[in-house]
């Protein structure tokens, strides 16, 4: 798209920055460099205190218009060169309010700084700059580095959790496992539903980039983990259109910026930090005892016996107690012959589960001078998780510097390097039975050995159990799966500041990755076992993605009006190819690599490639400082798409009113107030970099078993963004210097879903992915952060936040059959317009017949109950009933400080979802399979001599269906947990010391829930299968600065 097309052009907005200094101008004509480089060079000399005439180190001292900059050291001293005679000196710090004062040559500056009264007044990160937070006009969160570090998290995003209003984290105690950010809810069916990640203004490749993994072998790996959280500055979150409609096209969930830390003039400071504690799982299954195991499967046999041989006449039978001594002696000796074990007595999870550990040691260096700035750091992370042979290691590096070259030139670059390591069992697999160990470790009963005199096969003397192979401490123990992450990721800078106050700033950008994985299943246990000898699974891949920026920008005032105008151009270019095999007949177990594979299933590579142009622009207005208007505009141009369609524009107009800037207001009472309000666009891209387009694939066989290529997907040119409308009304208040409340209405619309439209079969196809279909996600957030004592060695902060969410599927194509599973419980949910997504269609469970003991239901016609119940489960009919969304959900944090000491305690809650315990469903089966073990739940089962039992009657290999989904295995998923709680004692400078920090920290410490054995932010789509239980950990450790 030529820029003279583009939506605002540069040239546009250059007219308009110089006409604007035109007019402030006192000269038409004025030079075309600054006139300041006229005058010899001088140096001004000052220092910076604050209220009480303490001096403030680390104060940013700016000349304004320029990149011309210093910081005071240790005793709030400060010096500057400069060209001018009367510069206009920028003072800022944390904690502190801006101050912008002009000064003369020749005089020492003595400059005092007000504290913060609120944290609206400070500057935040935002889309390609920064801004006031009092100014800003959209919604956005900042999270600074200390609230990131107070949690033992290996990835930052799982910090946020409770810390951030609007945003959930589903994550498991898997080590480097993916987690799923949401902010304001799923704004996808099919489409792309992470949010957007901006690391030092480069856009992030965070996908998932697995070639083992993502074929739902292993869980997906979390690109993530590879960053230090503790070389991060601040993270900040943009909601709302007006906040990220600057990054277009992908900006639809989301944006979070990541800031990592910079270098600060003065001598050189280490940091050092050690820590390390242990891990143990948060939640944890209850099965039965080998002795209740054996009474059920015996009153489950004795049934079996009763409906094959007496034609289900358990009354007459119970109440003949020679008869039923028969049958019981029968199912007595049936167990023997099948186990054999009475004194196995194995313990299947706590085989399976450990104690963790984890350890992290880091090291940092910061310092400069007058020109340049430099942050340096080294890491070392490793945990073992919680299950045997998980783990994750951790090497790390970054180096960010600064150089101030001119007073009109600045230049830097950040460069980072991670190598992740990390092994896992195969147990966080997609899919079911034998293959996947933590499953089978959940139901394999106390009867079955775990060893026997050849190691992991004591399961293979039980041929009428389960299949030999599925010993999931021998699929763990003997099977492997690998995957080895390099990522290197740099940016590197240039800024001028040129004639009429417009700067220029370029920026190039990197993000490499280069993956190898491994996935073995040993000859005799897992997949690989059996008729395959042993199956391998190997995988390289590297993925490059390059991108470059270019920023004009401008900013003046005239009189009571201020202006910020911004225009850039930004061009991102993605490549991928990986090399993928696969076979049995696997014929060196140690040697695990394409040559140890004796047959070969497949051997392939694949490219993927994609790029992206935008052309984008932003104006702020501000009047008087109480009135502020902001519109952007964007136009990217995406390699997804058909030519066509390949082009998208999305905007945004936002303003606000600072009406406790005017006279009517008391300002004693009244510190803050303004009301703020947004509209605009944002778009969400298809996952897949070839969506639009028709090719022949390889895989299979073409025709006779001989290889050959075959029509792989079907094309659609038309295919384009699905398209968000965003609104967002919102208040800022701040209440008698103590009490801050921000408080948001928000409504996102999206359209044009990306959806597998059904199509007619003679095109060789059942579905095609096209743009169609319609949801909503809408609600409330509020923030209060209150200081409840402040006192000179107490202080106490409290902060409460929530966000009331409310998720609705308004249109889809009325030939789409609404989608769902319901065949085996795996994915018991419906995708319906009026429903919300994840949605729970299930049969609706009335509990026990007393009459004959079957599972009863309530008969439904659509959807609703006709006040009939049946036991016949085909009868019953399917219903909704509510969805995985918490309709509330938010965190509540406490902050003590008593002189030395420091307490912060966190909690999350969630209010409103609903789950699905697919786990309960195979285990609490009234004996459909007899050879699981079951929770107590199922004990004291119906029988004639137990009439009221809430339990069905149990019969193995039971035929009634009384385990089929149902409401029976739906909970309630509200839930209370303490994620965070960090005790720590700070030390003042001594000898060599700048200060230390001893601590002692727990996350994930309790969970209240009326769900029995998982943690509801564990699973992403309401449905407990087998995920990796969250973590519990405990750590010490200290840190310190020399």
């Amino acid at each position: 798209m030529p820029l003279s097309k583009s939506p605002m052009g540069l040239g546009y907005v250059l007219g308009l920055i110089i006409t604007l200094q035109l007019i402030n101008s006192r000269t038409l004509f004025a030079g075309v460099y600054p006139d300041q480089i006229l005058f010899k060079q001088i140096t001004i000399t000052g220092a910076v205190e604050d209220a009480k005439g303490k001096p403030i180190a680390h104060v940013t001292v700016v000349e304004a218009g320029t990149v011309n900059r210093t910081q005071t050291n240790q005793y709030g001293q400060f010096s500057l060169k400069t060209n001018n005679n009367t510069p206009s000196l920028q003072f800022s710090a944390v904690g502190f309010k801006n101050k912008l004062i002009q000064v003369n040559a020749g005089h020492k500056v003595l400059v005092t700084l007000e504290e913060e009264s609120s944290i609206i007044d400070e500057v935040v990160v935002t889309a390609y700059g920064s801004a006031n937070k009092r100014n800003f006009t959209g919604s956005l969160q900042e999270i600074k580095a200390d609230n990131l570090t107070k949690t033992s998290a290996v990835s930052f995003e799982t910090s946020l959790q409770g810390n951030v209003t609007g945003l959930h984290v589903y994550t498991t105690g898997q080590p480097g496992g993916k987690s799923s950010v949401q902010i304001r809810g799923m704004g996808s069916i099919n489409g792309i539903r992470e949010p957007l990640y901006v690391l030092d203004g480069v856009v992030m490749n965070s996908d998932n980039n697995s070639k083992i993994g993502g074929n739902g072998a292993v869980n997906q790996i979390n690109p993530l983990t590879s960053i230090n959280s503790n070389d991060i500055e601040s993270i900040t979150v943009l909601k709302d259109a007006a906040a990220a409609s600057l990054y277009g096209s992908r900006a639809a969930n989301g944006v979070i910026l990541i800031t990592t830390k910079k270098g600060r003039k003065g001598e050189t400071i280490l940091s050092v930090l050690s820590q390390g504690g242990i891990l143990s799982n948060l939640t944890k299954e209850k099965t039965i005892s080998n002795q209740d195991f054996k009474q059920l499967w015996q009153v489950g046999q004795v049934n079996q016996y009763i409906q094959n041989n007496e034609g289900s006449d358990y009354t007459r039978i119970y109440n003949d107690s020679q008869l039923l001594q028969h049958y019981q002696s029968l199912a007595q000796k049936d167990y023997s012959s099948v186990y054999g074990h009475d004194d196995a007595n194995s313990n299947w999870l706590d085989a399976i589960y450990r104690t963790g550990t984890t350890q992290q040691y880091s090291i940092a260096a910061s310092g400069g001078n007058e020109s340049t700035l430099f942050y340096a750091s080294g890491e070392y992370l490793k945990q073992n998780g919680t299950i045997i042979k998980s783990d994750l290691e951790r090497k790390s590096g970054r180096l960010n510097m600064e150089n101030r070259a001119k007073s009109w030139l600045n230049f830097g670059a950040n460069l980072s390097v991670a190598q992740s390591d990390r092994n896992s069992g195969q147990y966080d697999s997609e899919y079911v039975g034998g293959l996947n160990p933590l499953f089978m470790a959940r139901v394999l009963p106390q009867a079955a050995p775990i060893y026997d005199k050849t190691g992991y096969q004591g399961i293979a003397d039980l041929p009428n159990l389960i299949e030999k192979n599925a010993n999931p401490i021998g699929v763990i123990e003997v099977g492997k799966y690998e995957n080895k992450d390099l990522r290197l990721r740099g940016s590197a800078f240039a800024e001028l500041v040129l004639p009429y106050s417009i700067k220029f700033k370029s920026t190039l950008g990197i993000d490499h990755q280069s993956l190898e994985e491994t996935l073995y299943d040993n000859k005799v246990f897992g997949a690989g076992g059996g008729q395959w000898n042993g199956a391998l699974y190997v995988a390289q891949g590297q993925r490059s993605q390059l991108m470059t920026s270019n920023i004009l920008s401008y900013q003046n005032r005239i009189n009571k009006h201020s202006f910020d105008i911004l225009a850039g151009f930004e061009a991102e270019e993605s490549k991928m190819k990986s090399i993928n095999n696969s076979g049995y007949d696997i014929l060196d177990n140690e040697l695990l690599s394409s040559s140890s594979i004796g047959t070969l299933w497949s051997w392939n590579g694949q490219s993927d490639n994609y790029a992206l142009i935008s052309y984008f622009s932003r104006l702020n207005y501000n009047l008087s400082n109480k009135y502020f208007i902001s519109g952007s505009i964007r136009s990217d141009g995406s390699s997804r798409f058909g030519k066509d369609s390949r082009w998208g524009n999305f905007w945004s107009v936002s303003g606000a009113w600072l009406i406790s800037d005017e006279n009517f207001i008391n300002h004693n009472k009244i510190n803050l107030l303004k009301l703020r309000g947004s509209m605009g666009t944002n778009g969400n891209l298809p996952p897949a970099s070839y969506a639009s387009l028709g090719f022949f694939t390889t895989a299979g066989k073409a025709y006779a078993s001989e290889s050959g290529l075959s029509y792989g997907q079907l094309a659609n040119p038309n295919l384009s963004w699905e398209l968000s409308k965003n609104i967002d009304l919102g208040l800022d208040a701040r209440l008698f210097n103590t009490l801050d409340i921000t408080l948001d209405y928000f409504n996102k619309k999206t359209s044009n879903l990306l959806l597998n439209i059904p199509v007619s079969s003679t095109t060789g196809f059942t579905s095609q992915l096209q743009n169609y279909g319609e949801m909503k996600n809408w609600g409330w957030e509020f923030s209060m952060k209150y200081r409840v004592i402040d006192h000179k060695d107490l202080k106490w902060d409290t902060r409460i936040n929530g966000t009331i969410l409310h998720n609705e599927i308004t249109k889809l194509p009325s030939d789409l059959i609404p989608t769902y599973s319901s065949s085996n419980g795996q994915n018991p949910l419906i995708t319906k317009v009026g429903e919300s997504l994840n949605s729970f269609y299930l049969r609706d469970y009335a509990g026990v017949n007393h009459e004959n003991g079957l599972a009863s239901y309530h008969v439904l016609k659509d959807g609703r109950r006709t006040g009939e119940l049946t036991t016949n489960a085909e009868e019953a009919g399917f219903g909704i009933f509510g969805n995985a969304v918490q309709k509330v959900q938010g965190g509540f944090l406490n902050q003590f400080n008593f002189k030395k000491f420091s307490l912060d305690v966190l909690l999350n809650y969630g209010i409103g979802g609903k789950a699905y315990d697919w786990t309960a469903f195979k285990r609490d089966d009234d004996g459909f399979l007899p050879q699981f073990t079951s929770t107590k739940a199922q004990l004291n089962p119906w029988t004639p001599l137990n009439p009221d039992s809430k339990v069905p009657i149990r019969i193995n290999g039971n035929n009634t269906f009384s385990n089929d989904v149902s409401t029976r295995h739906l909970y309630n998923a509200d839930y209370l947990k303490v994620r965070n709680i960090r005790l720590s004692y700070h030390l003042d400078k001594f000898r060599f010391l700048q200060g230390a920090t001893c601590f002692i920290q727990g996350d994930n410490l309790l969970l209240w829930t009326k769900l029995d054995d998982f943690d509801p932010e564990a699973i992403t789509n309401g449905v407990n299968l087998f995920q990796t239980p969250t973590s519990r950990s405990v750590l010490i450790g200290v840190q310190f600065k020399l």
